[in-house]
């Protein structure tokens, strides 16, 4: 499944057709793959930092508790595995800050597709994770 919602993001980036994709996915277990997905955004966490994370505790619960269609569900499960696994077009390991060009590029782009699906509820999940995996932020006046 990873792999077609990975190609369904590039055909779509790409504006190709995608229809036969979707097909493939249209049944999917999305409650499993946001559980695995989870796991890794975890891992993430704890080099990215609070603000890299939260795009992708957007991604997440828009994917698990937002109303998307197959498609996006599909384009965020792919977006959240792009910029969460090291292993990707411009690795960020071996090419530094070029190597986060091509997440930040997917992250932006997939966030354009769903913004209209984060909730104010979304919102609040997603600060009250970070708060409680980071800490509370201090504000500056």
């Amino acid at each position: 499944m990873l792999t077609i919602c990975l190609l369904l993001l590039l055909y779509s980036m790409l504006k190709k057709p995608v229809d036969s994709l979707v097909d493939k996915v249209k049944d999917a277990d999305w409650k499993r793959a946001a559980g695995s997905a989870f796991k890794k955004i975890v891992a993430y966490s704890g080099k990215a930092g609070r603000e890299a994370t939260r795009i992708v505790l957007r991604f997440y619960y828009a994917l698990t508790d937002g109303d998307l269609s197959s498609t996006d569900k599909a384009l965020v499960y792919a977006g959240i595995i792009y910029i969460v696994v090291p292993h990707d077009l411009l690795p960020k390991k071996t090419l530094g800050l070029i190597g986060l060009v091509d997440d930040a590029g997917v992250a932006a782009w997939v966030y354009k597709k769903i913004r209209k699906s984060i909730s104010p509820a979304i919102e609040q999940k997603v600060n009250d994770t970070l708060n409680d995996w980071f800490g509370y932020e201090v504000s500056v006046s």
